[in-house]
């Protein structure tokens, strides 16, 4: 099988690429990457194309002589929602049968209890959950014309790499800005290893797919924990102690008065292309709602249907805090905040 990862430098792409070029034996081929930019110190054993997943002509062009093209490009609500038309147009015209489409737990909304596959998709949580609602729509439209697809809803990726749920978090903690949330960190963190999410892409890859239907799959580990236990044993992890108790009060003021400057100074060194890594990282308004909210992701279709044998917890935190590097006593390092894309992180508040 010969597949394209589209977004393959981001944090879920890349990975995915290294796991594919590791087993490149029957059924697979070399995989092949596609990205906007060029790629610098790209997996071993992958092929690489530069792409603008926006252009269909181009992609159309890319797309011949795949069996298949995994869609993991994420960045703005341009890129996610018409880029996923743009790519279910193109993979009409170029004969490539399949898309794994990779959409996040955001198309959910803000309801909170046990949510199966089958709820109704609800845009209700800002730009990205309306652009991944779009998203999906387009892919069921290209399952309508006669191509395969399957749907991949992640909870939130962590894991080696992953700048949104390790990174930023670890930096937070370590800033005394993150901590134990009270009632405000209750919600469950639906946190999902990034090996297992690309374990259920290469099972969607080889999966038995009924003409006309659109299997869809929620991706989030059965032993993740609830938010406040997530940062308490990640702060452990990377010697970020003592843990702080941060009140809403608090929390008010980081996400609505401090990250909009941030975010707006973020901003403008990307454009200037400016790497500024003391520059601290904004805390997006939206993700309190998020700490906070009782959704829980029934993800045992997964377990069932593709086989998936779940990284547990504690390897998951564990691998998390080596990426994330733990100082020697009294040190201080970390990553940098960095403004490069980091691939499709499920949800992005």
């Amino acid at each position: 099988m010969k597949v394209l990862v589209l977004g393959g430098s981001g944090h879920i792409g890349r990975r995915l690429l290294e796991i594919l070029a590791a087993t490149a034996a029957a059924p697979w081929q070399r995989p092949t990457g596609a990205s906007r930019g060029p790629v610098k110190n790209g997996p071993r054993g992958v092929d690489w194309l530069q792409l603008d997943t926006c252009d269909e002509a181009a992609l159309a062009s890319a797309l011949r002589g795949f069996d298949a093209v995994v869609n993991c490009v994420a960045g703005n609500a341009r890129s996610i929602a018409a880029g996923t038309q743009v790519l279910a147009k193109a993979a009409l015209k170029a004969d490539c049968p399949r898309i794994i489409h990779l959409s996040t737990m955001s198309v959910y909304g803000p309801v909170e209890g046990t949510v199966h596959e089958e709820a109704p998709l609800n845009p209700g949580l800002g730009w990205y959950g309306r652009a991944k609602c779009e998203a999906e729509r387009h892919v069921r439209q290209f399952v309508l014309q006669g191509g395969e697809a399957v749907v991949l809803r992640p909870g939130c990726v962590f894991g080696p790499g992953s700048e949104l749920w390790v990174g930023r978090i670890g930096r937070w903690l370590r800033a005394g800005r993150l901590g134990d949330l009270g009632a405000g960190g209750d919600g469950w963190s639906n946190l999902v290893h990034v090996d297992d999410v690309c374990q259920a892409i290469i099972a969607a890859l080889g999966l038995t797919v009924i003409s006309g239907e659109l299997p869809v799959f929620n991706l989030s580990a059965p032993d993740s924990p609830r938010w406040n236990a997530y940062f308490i044993d990640l702060a452990l992890a990377l010697q970020a102690t003592p843990i702080r108790r941060i009140s809403q009060r608090q929390l008010q003021l980081d996400t609505r008065l401090a990250g909009p400057p941030l975010k707006l100074a973020q901003m403008a060194l990307k454009r200037a292309r400016w790497s500024r890594p003391g520059l601290p990282d904004p805390m997006p308004p939206g993700l309190p709602a998020l700490w906070a909210q009782q959704i829980h992701l029934y993800s045992g279709k997964a377990s069932q249907k593709l086989g998936l044998a779940w990284t547990p917890y504690t390897a998951g935190l564990q691998s998390s805090a080596a990426w994330f590097g733990v100082p020697a006593a009294g040190a201080a390092s970390a990553p940098a905040s960095t403004s490069a894309s980091p691939g499709n992180t499920a949800c992005t508040p």
